[in-house]
């Protein structure tokens, strides 16, 4: 009898290259009838192309599903597939039991074919210019375009000098200004208050940040002491300098502010006729200060 081999009527019969998950299932006969693969201790599935032998790969006799309906399967994967490229190749199983070595097929080769994916071929390239390659070809063509008959002037647009409005709002973009209060610490109020809220008022332009307005100490100040009146919010800005400057309170006496770039404004100490004394809850201090931020 004919050894056969046959696909079952659901298997592929194609494969493309790069494809490592595709499966043929083949049928091992005699005269196509289903040759029993139950006592089978070895099968080898063979590849090879009109040059001769290529390749082969091992199938499990354990992994067959029914051995009784002589099918085997063969997973093209990647160790499979390396090295094959597109064209028609052969297929040969062989089977091997007690009895000996079987070849299916007997007569000749079963076929399939390994097809070439969309990457394997490169497409044509369209060809490109640049922008200005396609103007300088427009203004070449647009030359050789006979001229007709000049048209009547137009009417004259308007003058290119800017509206009042457009310079005030150049003006307003280039010094524009925030304003709002600060709040002191608890160490004092505004004065005629007794509330630490919003007691003094300020206006940034730029990076310069004017500070005004009248305190009092919440409870005395003792000689020399320096006490915080306030610490800039970082969303208005970022204390850029160290500075002390003179200031005066009500009596026509003197105090020292100060500030640095941690943020922190103080009261430094209280002077009477030159001589140093302790702040009251009494005396009002004026502040009027120019502090440079970032």
């Amino acid at each position: 009898m004919a050894k056969t081999l046959s696909f079952t009527d659901t298997s592929p019969q194609t494969v493309k290259i790069g494809d490592t998950t595709t499966s043929f299932t083949l049928i091992c006969g005699n005269d196509n009838v289903a040759t029993n693969l139950t006592n089978a201790t070895s099968i080898t599935v063979k590849l090879g192309n009109t040059s001769g032998y290529l390749k082969s790969a091992k199938v499990d006799p354990a992994s067959l599903t029914d051995p009784t309906t002589g099918q085997v399967t063969v997973n093209f994967n990647a160790d499979l597939m390396t090295s094959l490229t597109a064209g028609s190749y052969a297929i040969e199983v062989w089977v091997v039991d007690s009895t000996g070595t079987s070849i299916y097929p007997s007569d000749g080769t079963t076929g399939f074919t390994i097809t070439n994916n969309i990457q394997s071929t490169n497409g044509t390239t369209i060809t490109t210019i640049t922008f200005d390659d396609f103007v300088a070809a427009m203004n070449k063509a647009a030359s050789t375009i006979a001229k007709g008959d000049k048209g009547d002037k137009g009417d004259t647009g308007p003058q290119g000098v800017m509206t009042n409005d457009q310079v005030n709002t150049l003006i307003d973009n280039k010094i524009k200004y925030t304003s709002g209060n600060l709040d002191v610490t608890p160490a004092f109020y505004k004065a005629g208050t007794t509330s630490s809220t919003g007691a003094l008022n300020y206006v940034r332009t730029g990076n310069k940040l004017h500070v005004s307005g009248v305190v009092s100490p919440s409870a005395d100040l003792a000689i020399g002491s320096a006490t915080t009146l306030f610490n800039l919010p970082s969303l208005i800005g970022i204390i850029a300098e160290n500075v002390a400057v003179v200031q005066q309170s009500s009596g026509w006496n003197l105090y020292c502010l100060s500030w640095n770039p941690n943020g922190a404004v103080s009261v430094l100490k209280h002077n009477i006729a030159g001589t140093a004394t302790a702040i009251t809850t009494t005396t009002q201090l004026q502040v009027c200060a120019d502090i440079l931020i970032k």
